[in-house]
């Protein structure tokens, strides 16, 4: 299970090949791109559903495995401070865990950027999300500072700065995040950039001359 498939390889192959020809693409290849990307993510799936079956895993155990495991996600936010949830969910971008992403998230999140209420769908998409980072970012993403405000009965809210790598500049994104007490857990209502700026990629900065 743990050994990477070829349309796995495949695809962040694909993903570098982006990074580099994004310019010279029609739209029109873009969106054969895109096609390309999420056959290979269906096909992906299916191979694995195949690999638990020959391990001797039957469908229904599958589902009830998948559960398990989603449910066993949620309640490790239980024991969290609402900084440490900001943390995970900011985080859950470099290491592809967006189930915990989508469980930080409260069931009052706007729709509009969750999209979907279903976590099986939510992880598809954004996984197709992910693999344009080399294109359209971000890379990775890390906060730099953090900071919370008084608690107001189920409500509070976190201050943070985060950068973000993209392809060709460093942004740097100053977030308010407001979070609800909800089912044992602290979650994430909304949030909202407050200011941001662009700077160089570090590697590229000029470091002063030696003292």
């Amino acid at each position: 299970m743990g050994t990477m498939l070829a349309e796995e390889a495949q695809i962040s192959l694909l993903g570098k090949m982006l990074y580099y020809s994004a310019k010279h693409l029609t739209s029109k290849e873009r969106e054969t791109y895109d096609q390309l990307v999420e056959s290979l993510l269906r096909k992906v799936h299916k191979l694995r559903s195949a690999e638990q079956h020959h391990l001797g895993i039957q469908s229904g155990d599958s589902a009830n495995i998948l559960n398990s495991q989603h449910e066993a996600k949620r309640n490790a936010l239980r024991t969290l401070r609402s900084e440490e949830i900001c943390r995970k969910f900011v985080d859950a971008w470099n290491k592809q865990d967006f189930e915990t992403e989508f469980f930080c998230l409260a069931r009052c999140f706007p729709m509009q950027k969750k999209k979907t209420n279903d976590v099986n769908e939510y992880v598809l998409q954004r996984m197709r999300k992910y693999q344009d980072r080399h294109t359209v970012g971000p890379i990775s993403k890390r906060i730099v500072e953090i900071s919370a405000s008084p608690m107001q009965g189920n409500k509070m809210s976190i201050y943070c700065i985060e950068l973000h790598k993209m392809p060709n500049k460093d942004l740097t994104l100053h977030r308010e995040y407001e979070f609800l007490y909800e089912e044992d857990a602290w979650r994430i209502a909304d949030f909202q950039t407050i200011k941001s700026h662009e700077s160089a990629p570090e590697k590229n900065k000029a470091h002063p001359a030696s003292l």
